[in-house]
C-alpha cells in the first residue's frame, strides 16, 4: 500500500520501483517480512526507514510520506480507506499462506473460547467474502 499522494499512486508498481522506493514496516510483521524477504533473494534489498510498533501509526505516517508498506491483502482492504491508501499488487511472486487459529489444549471445551473462535472465524469469512465481492471474483 501507499498513499494516494505517492509518486507512484496512479502508476503500475514495477519490481524496480518496488526496491527502490524507501518501506514502513509494522514491528510484529517479523514474519511477513521474512516471506518477502525470502520472495526476493537474489534481488537488491528493500530500504526500510521505518519500523513502527503500531500498525495505525505505520498507516498515518505512510499517508503523509512515500513509503510503501507491504502487508497481507486481508489487512490492506480492511484497512486502505480509512488511511486514503492505494492498494497494489506485488510485482514479483509471492505465494500466499494461510492464517492459524491456535489454543492450548485446556481450553478446547472452554465455552467462552468456543465462542471467541467461532466469532474470529465468523467475522475473518465476512472479511474475506467482502474482498472477494469487492474485487468481482464472485
Amino acid at each position: 500500500m501507499l498513499s494516494k499522494h505517492h509518486p507512484l499512486a496512479d502508476q503500475e508498481l514495477t519490481l524496480d520501483d518496488y526496491l527502490t522506493f524507501p518501506h514502513a514496516i509494522i514491528a510484529i510483521s517479523d514474519g511477513v517480512k521474512s516471506l518477502i524477504d525470502e520472495a526476493l533473494r537474489g534481488y537488491s534489498q528493500r530500504k526500510m526507514v521505518l519500523r513502527a510498533y503500531h500498525l495505525e501509526a505505520a498507516l498515518a505516517i505512510v499517508d503523509k510520506m512515500p513509503l510503501i508498506i507491504t502487508v497481507p491483502a486481508d489487512l490492506a482492504y480492511l484497512v486502505a480507506e480509512k488511511h486514503n491508501l492505494v492498494i497494489k499488487s506485488l510485482p514479483f511472486e509471492f505465494k500466499p499462506f494461510d492464517y492459524s487459529l491456535i489454543w492450548h489444549p485446556r481450553c478446547e471445551h472452554s465455552a467462552s473460547q468456543i465462542w471467541l473462535r467461532n466469532l474470529l472465524q465468523e467475522e475473518c469469512g465476512k472479511l474475506i467474502d467482502k474482498r472477494i465481492h469487492d474485487m468481482g471474483l464472485l
